[in-house]
């Protein structure tokens, strides 16, 4: 199988809105502006984005991009799983990123810029995967060293962003809208616009998205496809396959199988 790996610098002419909305990742990204008129969007927080600004988003922190689509939009962007690292720093790394806060400290900030472009553009230019993987481990070292360099850094919080909180801790046991509802003292109109302008998504959709890409993590790990679906909420098996093979292509039984009988290689 192919190591979860997406690394590729873009320039979009004319941006289109909807292929930039709110969406998560089964692995980690690195996201660097390059150009255009954007802010960046992380779990209801706001960055405003200047050239070269470089984010790191962890898995399954849901991000979109507030776009201006009168001016093209040029960007760095690369998507990778631990096996994409070096084997000695990849479980170091990892737990570095995944320690950071949700939504918080995604804005990286560097006294030696240039450097990281640099890293950038061999990860996204060399052709063989031993030498990306050494440049992406660099890349992803010099970013945890700096991970939280500005404790001060401009966050745009938006209002009310505990309940995305609360739905994060307790995101397994949660029944429906109407509990959130309850614990906030607000209609579910109110709960649904608040969400939206927050995220990009609806709130039943955040909380699938969120079930199903831990399911996918649990099953990579040889969990059973039933004790997943048990562990992530569902009543009935059916309705988690449905959701299962809708978001991502494929059933939970075939990725259980796939991920503890097989090997990630790269494929050439």
């Amino acid at each position: 199988m192919k190591p979860y790996f997406y690394a590729q610098k873009s320039y979009t002419k004319e941006p289109d809105v909807e292929k930039f909305a709110a969406h998560t990742h089964g692995g980690y990204e690195i996201f660097c502006f390059l150009s255009g008129d954007a802010k960046y969007y992380v779990e209801g927080n706001i960055y405003n984005l200047n050239e070269g600004d470089i984010l790191l988003i962890k898995k399954a922190e849901t991000h979109s991009l507030l776009i201006n689509t009168s001016i093209p939009y040029e960007r760095y962007v690369v998507v990778f799983g631990p096996e994409c690292l070096l084997g000695d720093y990849a479980k170091s790394l990892i737990q570095v990123i995944d320690q950071k806060p949700l939504g918080k400290y995604n804005k990286i900030y560097f006294k030696d810029k240039e450097h990281i472009l640099y890293l950038l553009e061999q990860v996204c230019s060399v052709t063989s995967f031993e030498e990306k993987q050494i440049y992406l481990t660099v890349l992803l070292n010099e970013i945890c060293k700096n991970l939280y360099l500005n404790k001060s850094e401009e966050l745009n919080i938006v209002k009310d962003i505990e309940i995305i909180e609360y739905i994060n801790q307790n995101l397994m046991k949660i029944s429906g809208i109407e509990e959130i509802c309850g614990k906030f003292f607000i209609s579910s109109a109110q709960l649904s616009r608040k969400f939206k302008a927050m995220t990009g998504s609806t709130v039943w959709n955040y909380i699938v998205t969120k079930r199903l890409l831990i399911a996918k993590e649990l099953l990579s790990q040889g969990v059973m496809p039933h004790t997943v679906s048990e562990i992530c909420g569902y009543e009935e098996y059916s309705s988690f396959y449905r959701a299962y093979k809708l978001h991502f292509g494929s059933s939970p039984k075939d990725d259980c199988i796939r991920q503890t009988k097989s090997e990630l290689k790269w494929q050439r």
